[in-house]
């Protein structure tokens, strides 16, 4: 029996082309099908003309539920213009943040922004292409275009006579008066849904419905999809959902903004933490779970710090040094560093830009995104933001989730992929913020306690000494009463339930106790072999006197037992016996000897003190019968092989007689 499949990117992407004479791809590029070369930059408006260019929603809330669902019809026509615009890889841009910080009117800026910059690498694609063609055919072509620099930058924070400043072109593209594109007040609204004031707009995942495309420095050519996300910490949504919902987005991203209003702070680090946490116990059974996530991005709204007069160069190095302070391990508190270590870990960089208050007339609530009214240094910083961001050299990446970089056939399998595996595991994992605080600081303590507790204990027992059975017993349950009662203290703030402490604590104090039970062992077998070598003593000490007594034979003998040792080390490692990897090896055997030796006279000397003649005839008996065993195993070895041998010998045939 053969599966139905339903049609993949690529036979739907097929069907597109063969139904339209150009077939619509990324904003502000398209394909010619007869020839496979962009189409004309002016051209494009036409080409897409058939194609509305908004947001679709791809995963929403299930309503009355702790689910949530992907838009399996959304996410194909996404997949579907991927696939038309030609490109061979995936980059997700993602937003995400509380809720009534601005985020989707960010976004519509930013699709501004990539629409002209799209626009853009087009046309100089299409030019150097035509420059390439009149080459080949011998014809006089034009240099290529040098780089573009960008002019001096002269601006001044809060300089009056800038206050007309002209907005920069980007930001006029489209509608040249206001940003429309998803003002909840036009209803041709074709953007990223925002309203002014205070009630909450964004619900679930949206993507930007056509991708932007550029080219990587390898010249691979990169879809771009713009994500904006509902409101972080959003009371409409259970445990399960804010994880699903906030693991996806930054699994998913290449560069994700988290998008913080007026600074940076403990719980914004803290909360983004949990949410990384959130995808890597989704993934930690998957090949890849320990690779990087993409870039962050802090980008702070509203900041108010920046002083009259500021250049760019100081509002970016201002931005930095507050960054510093929350990043740094040599600047956070004791307890915050774990977490710093974290984060540096789970992304591949990070960085922080700060925007100022864009304006007090954006956040009435008839703002209907008429561009006068915002103020000229947020446009003039979130420029210079944008052209950072978005530099050549820090973009496109692909996105990249567990370190596999998503392509445009395996785009939409990618997410539902990963949607599946949040729902299957949210109920279990998504605990909540503040159950989320206190696993990740538990661990965090336990590993410093557990690390203070093996400090102690080779202190108290190093490897070297033999002690007294009962001293060590006592000195090492007092340890591990030492640093369970600190365990202890450490999770009382936190108000754990009952039974979960008890169980966390349970598990904290097995693991002291079997350190200390593989100490004591091995204490305990050191001690036992010295009350044997203190019954072998006579024997001993007779043999050790009559070696002092002789010294020639003393030296023989220590002679051939160097000697006997370095041929061992020479035919291991197939060298002459002089070889320096032998005289190393001898040294270290020799070390381990007298390391040896003196813990069996620290043995013997325990084993003096209090052994008694019932427990030297019980130590003479034990030593006997271990003897006698290793003797009958000998015994029954030689005979086994003799009688092998003698049956291989005498099936052997003769050689015949001649």
């Amino acid at each position: 029996a053969h599966l139905v499949q339903p049609p993949t990117c690529g036979q739907r992407a097929q069907r597109a082309r063969a139904e339209s004479p150009r077939a619509p791809c990324a904003a502000g590029r398209c394909h010619d099908p007869k020839t496979g070369r962009p189409a004309r930059v002016e051209q494009v408006g036409c080409a897409m003309a058939g194609l509305q260019n908004t947001p679709l929603k791809i995963l929403e809330l299930k309503p009355e539920s702790s689910e949530v669902e992907i838009l399996t019809e959304n996410l194909q026509q996404i997949c579907t213009r991927i696939d038309d615009s030609g490109a061979s890889l995936v980059s997700v841009i993602a937003v995400m943040g509380t809720y009534r910080t601005g985020k989707s009117f960010l976004l519509d800026l930013l699709a501004r922004y990539l629409k002209v910059k799209a626009a853009e690498t087009a046309k100089a694609e299409e030019l150097e292409l035509a420059r390439q063609e009149a080459l080949r055919a011998g014809l006089p072509a034009a240099p290529p275009a040098p780089p573009r620099s960008p002019p001096p930058d002269t601006w001044r924070l809060g300089e009056d006579d800038r206050k007309n400043m002209r907005p920069p072109d980007w930001v006029l593209q489209g509608n040249r008066e206001r940003i429309h594109e998803g003002s909840k007040m036009d209803e041709s609204g074709s953007g990223f849904a925002w309203r002014p004031g205070k009630d909450k707009c964004t619900q679930g995942i949206w993507l930007w419905s056509t991708p932007f495309v550029f080219p990587d420095k390898d010249g691979r050519k990169i879809a771009v999809l713009l994500m904006d996300t509902q409101g972080a910490w959003d009371d409409t949504m259970t445990k399960a959902q804010s994880a699903t919902i906030f693991g996806l987005t930054a699994l998913l991203s290449s560069k994700l903004i988290y998008n913080i209003q007026n600074r940076v702070e403990e719980d914004k680090l803290e909360n983004m933490d949990y949410i990384t946490t959130f995808a890597q116990t989704v993934c930690e059974d998957l090949p890849g779970k320990d690779a990087p996530f993409g870039h962050l991005e802090l980008l702070v709204r509203d900041w108010v710090n920046y002083e009259d007069g500021y250049s760019l160069a100081q509002c970016k190095e201002q931005m930095h040094e507050h960054l510093d302070d929350h990043l740094s391990e040599t600047k956070v508190p004791e307890d915050a560093k774990p977490r710093v270590a974290r984060l540096k870990s789970t992304f591949r960089s990070i960085d922080a830009w700060g925007l100022p208050h864009p304006g007090l007339k954006v956040t009435k609530p008839t703002y209907t995104g008429e561009i006068k009214d915002i103020d000229t240094d947020f446009l003039h910083l979130l420029d210079r933001f944008c052209e950072d961001f978005f530099s050549s050299s820090k973009f496109p990446d692909p996105s990249a989730p567990l370190g596999i970089e998503i392509t445009a056939k395996t785009f939409q399998q990618t997410v539902m992929n990963f949607a599946k595996s949040f729902k299957d595991e949210a109920n279990d994992m998504a605990i909540g913020l503040r159950e989320a605080f206190v696993k990740v600081e538990t661990v965090s303590v336990k590993e410093d306690l557990h690390k203070r507790f093996r400090e102690k204990l080779k202190r108290m027992a190093p490897d070297t000494a033999v002690l007294d059975p009962h001293l060590l017993k006592k000195s090492l349950d007092s340890l591990v009463n030492e640093i369970k009662k600190d365990f202890e203290m450490k999770l009382k703030p936190w108000r754990m339930p009952e039974d979960d402490e008890a169980q966390v604590v349970g598990d904290f104090h097995q693991a002291l106790m079997q350190a200390v039970q593989h100490r004591t062992i091995v204490n305990d077998q050191q001690v036992e072999g010295g009350k044997v070598k203190l019954l072998a003593a006579p024997v001993v000490g007779g043999c050790g006197y009559i070696l002092l007594a002789h010294h020639i034979l003393l030296y023989l003998v220590m002679g051939g037992a160097v000697y006997y040792d370095a041929s061992k080390h020479a035919q291991r490692e197939g060298v002459e016996v002089y070889n320096p990897v032998v005289l190393t090896g001898v040294w270290e055997d020799v070390q381990s000897w007298g390391i040896q030796r003196w813990r069996d006279l620290q043995a013997i000397q325990v084993a003096l003190q209090g052994l008694t003649p019932q427990d030297a005839m019980q130590t003479l008996q034990k030593a006997s019968h271990a003897a006698g065993a290793i003797a009958t195993q000998a015994a029954a070895a030689a005979s086994s092989a003799s009688a092998t041998g003698a049956a291989q010998s005498g099936s052997i045939p003769q050689a015949p007689m001649k």
